[in-house]
């Protein structure tokens, strides 16, 4: 990544840093790290939520959700155990495939928090078992990190740039 050049002209400065006259810095381009590590630079670098939303709703119409309920009883709220059998609905209004919903989403949250957790402990292990070292994915990996690649636009080339 590059930006055009700056210019920094300072006539005289007195201040708790000391003192300037005559202080001028000129740049023709300034680079941000290594130019050919980085991707070309995608409509949205490192999105946020608002930004993945029309992704997420593009996928859930490809991809419609089924949800296989493990019980007919909703046990989810104080307001007791619930019977969703033949269509019913809880107390709070909730139906079977709402509960089947959440449900997942919270096996997901679990699941995703573990995951991560993990991953993170695992790269401060190895931070500081063997030191900010090269990653070598191997020969037979097309692209490394494809995620990370995509959403932030970097090829991380040591365990700092995890």
């Amino acid at each position: 990544m590059s930006r055009k050049g700056a210019k920094l002209k300072i006539d005289s400065y007195s201040g708790p840093f000391g003192q300037i006259k005559g202080f001028e810095l000129t740049t023709g381009r300034v680079s941000y790290g290594d130019e050919t590590e980085w991707e070309p630079e995608g409509p949205h670098m490192k999105p946020h939520i608002p930004t993945l939303r029309s992704w997420f709703f593009k996928l859930m119409e490809r991809y419609k959700p089924f949800y296989m309920p493990i019980c007919d009883m909703c046990c989810l709220c104080t307001f007791g155990k619930c019977n969703l059998s033949k269509g019913r609905t809880g107390a709070c209004g909730i139906n079977m495939e709402a509960a089947c919903a959440k449900i997942v989403e919270i096996a997901c949250c679990i699941g995703a928090s573990c995951h991560s957790a993990h991953g993170d402990h695992l790269l401060h292990w190895l931070k500081e078992k063997f030191g900010n070292i090269p990653i070598d994915f191997g020969n037979n990996i097309a692209i490394e990190m494809p995620m990370t690649r995509l959403i932030v636009g970097m090829k991380p080339e040591t365990l700092e740039d995890l």
